[in-house]
């Protein structure tokens, strides 16, 4: 089966997060087809060739719920113009087919691992990449996560840190707040807020935006809290725990820690799996992604975003990848898998 075929099987089965299990039994039952052994966890599927891989190629099933605005049936496979149309065609479909083709050339040292969960927190990857390191011995030494990078080397990806900035006071009818003396929580969070766009954190390459804000239910109330959520992404080299330390100092409000589990994550350019990347294609540069994916639960490992597409292109309506760019990627990911594990 080619890559184009693979990705029409893809896209024509749907697979919104919470819902990956059909395509998984695809996945699996294909991968039987072509001699392979497959293991499923939960709706992840893992495979490989000759034993414990060299080359792990990892990405994820499951997709973004389609919004209103999709003028074409997202569940339906289309080619139109060189473009092929269907929801996660671009992402992470593209990567998803590249990867299982070059998986079917029976390359010994190369392994699959197709995940659950990615778009919700990524579950699928934490759960199998643990599974398949404490039960079927797995260390490869270079892994690639399939994403659209337009076949760019994504070898830094920022971290996320996720708050509540939470100010409190005392509720009260807004007409009597100032007889009474009450100082109003939506002012002490305005100040914080007012605060974030000169951190010191800034200064290191970290982003902090407010996403949510949340204050009194009723028009005519001083709330007894207002709060907003923190968007916080880090570079690497830096523990959560410092980043909050440095917010706890320079802020008023209380903080309440939502997550701190995505860790940013880097991968030196000299490492052999960008160095292998390279001498296949010299126009695959590394680079920084401010994305969040998978590549995050490989800490310890070198490990790249690498894969057919554009980011860009993500999430909207009518998504769609160039035929051109999956099959560019499906050769490039057969020809990396051939110089890695040789």
């Amino acid at each position: 089966m080619k890559p184009l075929e693979i990705h029409r099987q893809l896209i024509n089965c749907p697979s919104v997060s919470g819902n990956e299990a059909d395509l998984a039994d695809w996945v699996e039952n294909w991968l039987r087809e072509i001699g392979a052994e497959p293991v499923r966890l939960g709706n992840n599927v893992l495979a490989s060739w000759g034993g414990p891989p060299r080359l792990l190629f990892n990405s994820h099933l499951d997709t973004v719920p389609a919004t209103d605005a999709w003028t074409r049936d997202p569940f339906t496979w289309a080619e139109e113009d060189g473009r092929l149309f269907g929801l996660g065609s671009n992402d992470a479909g593209a990567s998803v087919a590249a990867m299982l083709w070059a998986f079917s050339h029976g390359i010994p040292g190369v392994g699959m691992m197709l995940v659950e969960g990615e778009e919700v927190g990524g579950k699928g990857t934490d759960q199998a990449w643990n599974y398949a390191q404490t039960e079927l011995g797995w260390k490869p030494d270079g892994v690639v996560i399939g994403e659209p990078t337009e076949l760019q080397i994504g070898v830094k990806q920022r971290g996320l840190i996720a708050v509540n900035l939470v100010a409190r006071g005392e509720a009260c009818h807004a007409a009597n707040a100032d007889t009474l003396g009450v100082e109003n929580p939506i002012f002490m969070l305005a100040r914080d807020l007012a605060k974030l766009p000169h951190l010191q954190l800034l200064e290191k390459g970290h982003t902090v935006q407010p996403t949510e804000l949340i204050g009194a239910s009723a028009r005519n109330q001083v709330p007894a809290e207002a709060r907003a959520a923190l968007d916080i992404r880090t570079v690497p080299g830096f523990e959560p725990q410092q980043i909050l330390d440095e917010l706890k100092r320079e802020l008023e409000c209380d903080l309440e820690v939502r997550s701190t589990r995505l860790k940013a994550f880097e991968t030196r350019t000299d490492s052999r799996i960008v160095q292998a990347i390279q001498s296949i294609n010299p126009t695959c540069n590394p680079f920084e992604s401010r994305t969040m994916s998978d590549q995050v639960f490989f800490t310890g490992c070198d490990a790249v975003k690498w894969g057919p597409g554009v980011s860009a292109r993500s999430h909207t309506s009518d998504e769609f990848v160039l035929k051109s760019e999956l099959i560019e990627g499906a050769e490039a990911y057969v020809a990396l898998a051939q110089r890695f594990c040789a």
